[in-house]
């Protein structure tokens, strides 16, 4: 594994409520004049805080009139540890989940730590409602799945000073402590190993890219292809909504529709998302891998198991949930700036991905 320290401070988009009308630190930090993390050490009382008498004064001054109320997590961080943290995903019938909380359970258990779980299904308003029902609950510390790369929810938790940390996914900015694979070194391996077969026809089924797992992968599908000289056109590339079943059948339809000729191979974002591609082609009589290959990533539970197995690219998801947790405690320890620890992914390659037919 790799890790890189950046520690960069967040670039809020802008001054405004959120959508409960509450008013931000930064919207106190704009009409102050004064960086947003300033504000929220003067509001905490920081000790350590390094400004002068009257800019804390006209910090509070500027609070009390725009009528700001501290996050409730924020005066939680101060109270007594209970000994709890609050973990949300996005959807904990996901395969690619148990396994992470289960990392992470071992290592709290292991420091006499409880896991409070939350299941947000794919809705920022119910993450943002089950940050504030953990706040209410005064857990230590906050480890979650559903980071974007611009995310509300994380700016809030840094600016308040809460321990957060990420998994499987970054900000923008790398606000946050993150335990990630090399999704994009991955891709890489997973299009050298096709292209080495003497596949040139290539279709890509992505994910959102507000979310740095699925940029990554992009990007390393599209650099491993570049490498070779090998163009991804528009209509080779679909997107899906959500990582699942469905929204990849529909997606592979797409790619199918697109043309009359389909593509020798299919990649897909996720293990999920390729289980959608696997039912597409059963349905259109197409043969995998003879008329059409697959491959995924995660390597799900019993990736090897359905037919053909799956051609996919391997997550350790206990030891990032293990890290995920470590991490945590460095922060809950005060020790030093975010962290983000990468692991080296897997490929796992297996019979979804033949062999062109013009080489059988």
């Amino acid at each position: 594994m790799s890790e890189t320290g950046k520690g960069r401070r967040p670039n809020p988009d802008g001054p405004g409520p959120d959508r409960r009308g509450r008013v931000k630190l930064r919207d106190v930090a704009a009409a102050a004049g004064v960086h947003y993390s300033t504000v929220s050490r003067v509001l905490r009382s920081d000790p350590g805080v390094r400004v002068s008498p009257t800019v804390a004064a006209r910090i509070r001054a500027t609070a009390a009139e725009l009528g700001y109320s501290p996050d409730i997590f924020a005066a939680g961080m101060h109270s007594k540890s209970l000994k709890s943290v609050g973990v949300i995903v996005h959807d904990i019938t996901d395969p690619v989940y148990p396994p992470i909380v289960r990392g992470i359970e071992a290592v709290l258990r292991g420091r006499g730590f409880m896991t409070v779980i939350g299941n947000a299904g794919y809705d920022a308003g119910v993450e943002t409602d089950m940050y504030e029902q953990m706040s209410e609950r005064m857990v230590d510390g906050l480890i979650v799945g559903t980071t974007r790369l611009d995310d509300p929810t994380v700016e809030r938790a840094v600016a308040a000073g809460v321990p957060i940390v990420s998994f499987l996914r970054r900000t923008r900015d790398d606000l946050c402590s993150a335990a990630v694979n090399d999704c994009a070194a991955g891709m890489r391996g997973l299009v050298d190993l096709a292209v080495g077969r003497g596949f040139r026809d290539f279709a890509v089924v992505a994910a959102p890219q507000t979310l740095s797992t699925a940029r990554d992968r992009l990007d390393g599908i599209r650099e491993g292809l570049a490498a070779h000289g090998i163009d991804l056109p528009p209509d080779r590339l679909a997107q899906v909504p959500r990582m699942n079943r469905v929204e990849g059948a529909r997606a592979v339809r797409r790619l199918l529709d697109a043309r009359a000729t389909p593509p020798e191979v299919v990649i897909c974002v996720n293990d999920l998302v390729a289980l959608g591609a696997y039912d597409v082609a059963a349905e259109r009589g197409m043969d995998c891998p003879g008329d059409i290959s697959i491959t995924g990533f995660n390597d799900m539970p019993m990736a090897d198991m359905i037919s053909p197995p799956l051609t996919t690219v391997r997550m350790e998801l206990e030891a990032i949930g293990r890290q995920s947790a470590e991490l945590l405690f460095e922060q809950l320890d005060e020790r030093g700036p975010p962290r983000i620890v990468r692991l080296a992914p897997e490929l796992k390659e297996r019979g979804s991905l033949g062999w062109p037919r013009r080489r059988a």
